[in-house]
C-alpha cells in the first residue's frame, strides 16, 4: 500500500487569493502590525509557524495574543465562506481524484496542511470533501511542515508501513519538506519548478499513472 498526503491552500483548494489576505488581516487588526505577504522570510510557513515568528520578532509573549489572532483568522475565513458573494472553488479536478483514491484500496489518504484545523476543516467542508473521512494533520498540532506531515502518516498508517509515499503541494516549501522526509513530490499549479508537475488534477490518468495505478 502506498501513502498519497495532500496540502490544502493552493493544492485542493483555490484559497491563496482570501486566505493570505485574511490571515494578515487578521494579524494587523489584533497586533497592529504586517506580515511578510510572500512568506520567505519565515522559517516555518504555517499559520502557528507565521505567527510565532510574528509574535517574538516584536516581542509579544502574552498567550492571548497568539489565541486572539488566531481566534479572529477564523472569523474572517468563516465570514467570507459564508457571504453569498463568495464562492471557493476546488482545484479542477480535486474531489474527483480524492474520491477515486479513496475507493482504491491500493492507497491511504492523508491531508497535511500548515493551516490551522478549523479554517482547513471550513475550507474542505466548502468544496465537498468531508475531513472526517480522511487523516488530517494541521498548524494547530505541530508548527513545522514536515511534523505536520509525519502526524499525518501516523494517522493514516495507524502503525503500517507504506511501499512509497507522495505529496502534492503547491509551493517550495512542500517541495522542500516532501525532500526531507523522503516523499515523492508532485507539484500543482505554478508555484514551483519541478519535473513532475500537473496545472491541476484534470488528467487523471497521468496522476494515476504517476502513482504506479
Amino acid at each position: 500500500m502506498q501513502l498519497v498526503m495532500f496540502d490544502i491552500d493552493g493544492t485542493l483548494v483555490d484559497s491563496n487569493g482570501f486566505d493570505v489576505e485574511l490571515y494578515a488581516q487578521a494579524i494587523r487588526e489584533v497586533l497592529g502590525v504586517e506580515v511578510d505577504r510572500t512568506w520567505q522570510s519565515y522559517h516555518h510557513v504555517t499559520d502557528s509557524g507565521v505567527l510565532t515568528e510574528v509574535l517574538d520578532q516584536h516581542e509579544i509573549s502574552d498567550e492571548p495574543a497568539e489565541m486572539s489572532v488566531k481566534n479572529h483568522f477564523i472569523e474572517l475565513v468563516s465570514e467570507y465562506l459564508n457571504h453569498s458573494g463568495n464562492e471557493l472553488a476546488e482545484i479542477p479536478g480535486a474531489c474527483d481524484l480524492v474520491k477515486r483514491l479513496q475507493s482504491n484500496r491500493e492507497f491511504a489518504l492523508a491531508i497535511a496542511t500548515g493551516g490551522w484545523r478549523e479554517t482547513a476543516e471550513l475550507k474542505l467542508a466548502k468544496i465537498g470533501i468531508n475531513a472526517q473521512r480522511i487523516p488530517l494533520a494541521t498548524s494547530s498540532e505541530a508548527t513545522a511542515r514536515i511534523d505536520i506531515m509525519r502526524l499525518a502518516e501516523q494517522r493514516a498508517g495507524l502503525g503500517r508501513q507504506f511501499a512509497r509515499k507522495t505529496y502534492f503541494g503547491d509551493a517550495p516549501w512542500d517541495q522542500k519538506a516532501s525532500v526531507e522526509l523522503g516523499y515523492s513530490f508532485v507539484a500543482v499549479g505554478a508555484g514551483v519548478n519541478h519535473s513532475v508537475r500537473f496545472k491541476d488534477f484534470t488528467d487523471q490518468d497521468a496522476i494515476l499513472s504517476i502513482l504506479g495505478a
